[in-house]
């Protein structure tokens, strides 16, 4: 059967305008949000770090702006002259105010949400004025460095007040001992910590970056991985696959398995070979933080709380994980128990007799309706911050003991 040539013809133009018309639509698209984020640097959220020589890093005061492409937004900040993502802090809290500190990492630090979405920026709505919320979180930081954090404040005069939250987030097994998530290889620039035979904090503090945070690292990838219209729309479609279980597992019905770009943090930390020896180093330094802050001259009262990560609340995470099942034992033994990290956790809080507060069912039950994570960043979205606000006003906040 022969094809005319007037079909030849339209089937070519019918061609030609699909591809001008997309071609217009990615142009128009790159125009509109270069125009809006092409000059926020995304080198910028690194920039705020600087090198500590026994925290490893520090938050730089001063205020920032840069857009996060793993999110697609513009995310802009302040550092307060402590270090911390928090408004000016007076040494005490005003009199008849309770002071409610919040002590973890970027999870409460707020990435990338912007001020008034953060954990800490939200309790205050629920806790009223006779409550203030400390936000003493920092990006990648762990269990001995966010101690360390808590030190060098006190030793300012600053109080922690009533009470402190010890927020634990999946990867801390990994930070306390200053291991990459993905590779665990060692972090040159993260101290490692442990205790040592008579009680005492060890410290193996990390060595300054090669190469100034302030100048960042190139994103690469070409015109492709530059566009920022195409990891606009690609962040779209995770948000649609993340709020809709279903859609991805017609895609993987009909072959199409999206791969995970690296081992998850929650896997490679939990459920690796060497993960029990690796939770006792996590185990001591959560037993030496709560133990120095017990023997404070104002100890506040002491809580856990613990994030679960998203591989652990949405369906479409899992399914991801589910597809290297077959190829890597940590994925199956994660299917299997998915809930270890926070079962330790929780088992280790009571025999501190400290009050556990663990915000998975609260999460998993959300996740029925909406997503609560950035899908590729990996950290709470609005929604997720503030069902974490929600719970820890009602089980720590509005529970006086």
């Amino acid at each position: 059967m022969r094809v005319s040539r007037d079909a030849c013809v339209n089937a070519g133009l019918v061609f030609a305008s699909c591809l001008f018309a997309a071609l217009l639509l990615w142009g128009t698209g790159e125009l509109v949000l270069r125009s809006k984020y092409g000059s926020l640097r995304s080198e910028s959220e690194l920039a705020m770090r600087t090198f500590d020589e026994r925290r490893g890093w520090a938050l730089r005061p001063g205020n920032y702006s840069y857009f996060d492409p793993k999110s697609v937004r513009r995310v802009d900040l302040r550092i307060n002259e402590l270090g911390l993502r928090n408004a000016p802090l007076a040494p005490a809290p005003l009199p008849g105010v309770r002071r409610v500190t919040l002590l973890g990492d970027s999870f409460i630090f707020g990435a990338p949400v912007a001020e008034d979405a953060t954990i800490a920026a939200q309790l205050p709505a629920l806790a009223g004025s006779a409550h203030e919320i400390v936000n003493v979180g920092v990006p990648g930081y762990g269990t001995g460095q966010e101690y360390l954090l808590v030190e060098e404040l006190r030793a300012k005069g600053y109080e922690l007040g009533a009470k402190l939250v010890l927020v634990f987030f999946t990867n801390d097994i990994l930070d306390n001992l200053g291991l990459e998530y993905g590779t665990l290889q060692r972090n040159a620039v993260q101290p490692v910590f442990g205790i040592d035979a008579n009680g005492n904090l060890r410290l193996t503090p990390g060595r300054p970056p090669r190469k100034s945070w302030a100048v960042g690292e190139a994103r690469g990838g070409g015109l492709l991985g530059e566009s920022l219209f195409l990891g606009f729309m690609r962040y779209q479609l995770e948000v649609v696959a993340v709020s809709f279980p279903g859609i991805l597992a017609a895609a993987q019905a009909v072959g199409i398995a999206p791969a995970l770009p690296r081992t998850p943090g929650v896997i490679a930390g939990w459920y690796g070979p060497q993960w029990e020896a690796r939770w006792q180093v996590t185990s001591d330094l959560v037993e030496y933080l709560v133990g120095a802050l017990r023997r404070t001259s104002v100890p506040p009262e002491v809580y856990i709380a613990f994030i679960p990560s998203p591989f652990q609340v949405h369906e479409s995470f899992r399914r991801t994980v589910a597809a290297a099942a077959s190829s890597d034992e940590r994925c199956a033994g994660f299917l299997s128990d998915p809930d270890r990290p926070q079962r330790v956790l929780e088992a280790l809080a009571r025999r501190l007799e400290v009050p556990f507060v663990d915000l998975t069912p609260a999460l998993r039950s959300a996740a029925e309706r909406a997503a609560l994570y950035f899908p590729r960043e990996g950290h709470f979205n609005e929604a997720g911050s503030a069902i974490a606000a929600q719970v820890l006003y009602e089980q720590v906040i509005a529970k006086e003991r």
